[in-house]
């Protein structure tokens, strides 16, 4: 390469000194890299008071610069894009997804809330300030069915890209809502604890890498069991299904007796199972007709589980204990039906007797030797007793997926007032997850799913400028972010 060099350059009439770099290629000199200056005056000025003309700008860039990489493999935006279709020159309905996602994953923010991040992120180069009617305006265009075709879009784009999807664990949880009751805001069980406000349930199907290949809202009244049949409808039927005690249901047993499953038993249902005697972390098989049908059971212990589950039982059965003998000392009529409609709702009536508080000794022996047990029912014979166990206790995995979201505030609160609004806010947020999952995989060796966002947060941009130059500074004060940097291929981003 050739040392740098000055040279003029004349534009409307002015003279510019431009500081140029070249090299041989091919047999010619060419121009690899150039520097504006300006006249003798600027660069007089720049000479006495090297930093007086120099404009510094430091922008988030972590989140935004791995969303931009990570959809240029999986192409969502070209998705939404192609569904929704896009006239002009604005931003698309895949670019205000995108943005989303990125201020999700950096910051998140109301709709109101998105120019006053955008001006700290490098979200800001690439897209004009975005106002909240801009946002409405775009919402207001997806339909339900359109809804669901970029999440099949999206689905198979994914499997196609060997995403695995031979194992599928399910399960659902609800965010809370700050708006009236409507046909998807609705009062229920809310995880956050906030039963003074409505709620929206969602359910997400992932596979064991915590990819969610498919996910869907829902009212949020509507129990686990009555939404299995339009969750495993979206499920490949090739793919092994992984569920709960909540979605156990004849009806629902008979939707999928063409398909490879594992499901957990209530133990309070099962108590013949229970009792098989059993060592400490051991197995064994039996079969049972359950839910319609013979299946192959297998009955477990895990020390592991026992140890958490004594401790939150007692935990459990002291402060019951205690609110039942409050209420009984009230002395107030009702005081007998109220302590008994109390002690229903935690499942201890039969544990600890009224009116006189006595513990049925018989009974708290039986549910203290339930404690670290459990037992599966699976239709699937040609997989050992102890990989059957490894496979369900995976499920964790989606209940993961849950505290990442909830945690990064992925998805809640919810402000939106309109059924629409919320399945199509539920949308972006669900891409959102699916980008942090997908970052989380690539990046894995590094760090965990929750602290994926705190890694990228550590990656920054900063601007330096003076006149038309502007100098790009990609860095990180993190030995994790530096790794990230360089794994997702984002150092030079282009």
């Amino acid at each position: 390469m050739f040392m740098p060099g000055i040279v003029w350059k004349s534009v409307h009439g002015k003279k510019y000194m431009v500081l140029r770099w070249k090299k041989w290629e091919n047999g010619q000199s060419r121009v690899t890299k150039e520097i504006y200056i300006g006249d003798e005056e600027r660069l007089a000025r720049i000479l006495e008071n090297p930093g007086a003309d120099l404009e510094i700008t430091s922008l988030g860039y972590g989140a935004t610069a791995s969303v931009i990489a990570m959809d240029r493999t999986v192409g969502v935006k070209g998705i939404v894009d192609e569904i929704m279709g896009h006239r002009g020159s604005g931003m698309s309905p895949g670019d205000y997804v995108l943005l989303f996602v990125m201020n999700r994953l950096s910051d998140p923010r109301s709709k109101n809330g998105m120019a006053e991040w955008m001006a700290t992120d490098f979200a800001s180069t690439i897209y004009s300030q975005v106002s909240s009617q801009g946002y409405w305006n775009v919402m207001d265009r997806f339909t339900e069915p359109q809804i669901r075709e970029i999440k099949v879009r999206i689905r198979d784009r994914l499997i196609s890209m060997g995403y695995d999807r031979s194992r599928i664990f399910i399960d659902g949880s609800n965010f809370y809502t700050y708006m009236r009751e409507n046909g998807m805001a609705r009062r229920g069980h809310n995880k956050a604890h906030r039963y003074d406000l409505n709620q929206i349930a969602y359910y997400i199907e992932a596979n064991e890498d915590y990819i969610p290949l498919y996910g869907d809202s829902y009212p949020g009244n509507e129990p686990d069991v009555n939404t299995f049949g339009m969750i495993v409808e979206n499920v490949p039927d090739d793919s092994i299904l992984i569920f709960d005690r909540g979605y156990n249901s004849e009806e629902n047993v008979k939707k999928i007796e063409k398909r490879m499953y594992v499901g957990a038993l209530i133990q309070s249902d099962h108590r013949d199972l229970m009792a098989i005697p059993l060592g400490r972390d051991s197995f064994t098989e039996t079969r049972k007709r359950v839910y319609g049908r013979e299946h192959r059971i297998i009955v477990y212990h895990s020390s592991r589980l026992e140890k958490r589950q004594i401790i939150s039982f007692m935990k459990r059965f002291k402060m019951a204990y205690m609110k039942v003998r409050s209420i009984m000392a009230s002395g107030d009529s009702d005081a007998l039906i109220r302590a008994q409609y109390y002690l229903e709702s935690v499942h201890l009536q039969e544990t600890i007797l009224l009116p006189d508080l006595r513990v049925n000794r018989e009974r708290m022996h039986e549910r203290l030797g339930m404690l670290g047990k459990g037992a599966l029912f699976t239709d699937i014979e040609n997989v050992k007793s102890g990989d059957i166990i490894d496979l369900y206790r995976k499920r964790n995995r989606v209940e993961h997926c849950f505290r990442t979201i909830s945690m990064r505030d992925l998805m809640s609160p919810e402000y939106h007032w309109t059924d629409q609004k919320i399945r199509v806010h539920m949308l972006f947020s669900h891409i959102a997850y699916l980008f942090l999952a997908l970052i989380y995989n690539r990046i894995s060796e590094i760090g965990s799913l929750a602290s994926t966002t705190e890694i990228l947060k550590t990656i920054r941009i900063t601007m330096l400028a003076r006149g038309r130059s502007v100098r790009k500074v990609i860095k990180s004060e993190d030995e994790r972010g530096r790794k990230a940097m360089d794994i997702l291929g984002i150092r030079d981003l282009n």
